[in-house]
């Protein structure tokens, strides 16, 4: 009986399935918890086989080059004021190189051209055709230029379509500043139902017309000898291509410059 027992409870201790932890030591069953294998670094790199591509930078617009291609017309003219002196116009006439003559009439609300009255006359008499042009300046109300200009000016007496020249930005903010600009030329245009030129150099063009006066015709200033690219699809009708130049009956250096892009002086005129 005693070894039939001994048998017994062997049989119980070694055939009864035991619950022990990861380590070996035994547990009751509702200790149990699951356990999971841990990686092998060494065996299984964390990382890819292949290097990322980079990320591309978003935020920054993309900006398209526009390349407008200008030419140049042998036929000009010439910009004058006081500095200029007294005219020979006769001598201008004969020299056969100017087609046209923008004179300087006036400035903010008070500074009138001493030579304009002498100018226009002179040129229309011996069969120079001449316009008006206003100096702009940007801290003065607009409507009240325009007003100061047309105190001044008698339309009558002019063969081109009159000019705005715009060279100053000013310290205020660059909507005023547009606002201003918009109130002599709107001005203007309500009156005698047709657009003024504005005249400017390509860098001030860029820098803060660019986009605001395209419908507009344009006198560009650029002292040098490749014509002026504006950014922007603008009627260049004259390019102003130097301060240096020099013609009969002028004593001294005069603004000269000349027909670009197929425009002439049927596109200056004043349609009467």
């Amino acid at each position: 009986m005693t070894r039939i027992l001994t048998t017994l409870i062997f049989l119980l201790v070694f055939l009864t399935p035991q619950h022990t932890w990861a380590g070996g030591k035994k547990t009751n069953k509702d200790e149990l918890r699951p356990t999971m294998p841990v990686p092998d670094t060494r065996l299984h790199p964390q990382r890819p086989h292949k290097p990322l591509a980079p990320v591309r930078e978003l935020g920054k617009p993309v900006v398209l080059e526009m390349t407008y291609n200008h030419t140049a017309s042998e036929r000009g003219g010439i910009d004058v004021s006081h500095y200029q002196g007294q005219i020979n116009w006769k001598a201008i006439a004969h020299d056969g190189r100017v087609h046209y003559a923008y004179c300087k009439a006036t400035e903010n609300t008070s500074v009138f051209d001493n030579t304009f009255l002498f100018n226009v006359r002179e040129a229309r008499k011996y069969g120079v055709p001449v316009g008006a042009y206003h100096f702009f300046r940007p801290s003065v109300s607009g409507e009240e230029q325009l007003k100061f200009f047309l105190e001044n000016v008698d339309m009558k007496t002019q063969d081109l379509i009159p000019m705005l020249d715009i060279e100053i930005r000013g310290k205020a903010s660059l909507p005023v500043f547009h606002k201003q600009i918009r109130a002599w030329l709107e001005g203007f245009e309500k009156i005698y139902h047709y657009k003024p030129i504005i005249y400017a150099s390509v860098n001030f063009y860029n820098k803060y017309l660019a986009g605001y006066f395209d419908d507009y015709k344009y006198m560009v200033a650029k002292y040098s000898e490749e014509i002026p690219t504006p950014d922007g699809p603008i009627k260049m009708v004259m390019w102003q291509y130097t301060a240096n130049g020099r013609v009969d009956g002028i004593r001294g250096a005069v603004d000269q410059s000349r027909f670009c892009d197929g425009f002439d002086l049927k596109d200056i005129l004043i349609k009467k």
